[in-house]
This record gives structure tokens, C-alpha cells and sequence, in this order.
């Protein structure tokens, strides 16, 4: 994708490290859920991890 450069394609592979869509599809295969449900559980897991580790989303 690029879900993380912030260029607004999903589906674009840029550089090594950022995530695709199609990265998130297989994980969502992997644990039996939907690509909706894989990214709610994402930003569900952000929301509690912040209040413990804030300083890494500085």
C-alpha cells in the first residue's frame, strides 16, 4: 500500500518497511478474520498500547 507513507494508495508497495493492504488481507486470513475486523482490532490495540507507551507515538 501504502497505509503508512501517506500517498493514498493502498495497494502500492513503497521501500521495505511500510504496510500494504494486501499485508493486513493475510494477516486477516492468518487469524480467520475480515480485513474490517483486522483493522478495528489494530486501532483498538493503538488506543490501549498508547496509554501505556505514549512516548512512542510522540
Amino acid at each position: 500500500m501504502c497505509l503508512t507513507c501517506g500517498c493514498m494508495d493502498a495497494h502500492l508497495e513503497m521501500g521495505e518497511a511500510n504496510i500494504t493492504i494486501d499485508d493486513v488481507k493475510k494477516a486477516a486470513d492468518e487469524n480467520g478474520r475480515s480485513v474490517a475486523e483486522t483493522l478495528d482490532i489494530m486501532d483498538r490495540t493503538v488506543a490501549a498500547d498508547r496509554g501505556e507507551h505514549a512516548s512512542e507515538y510522540a
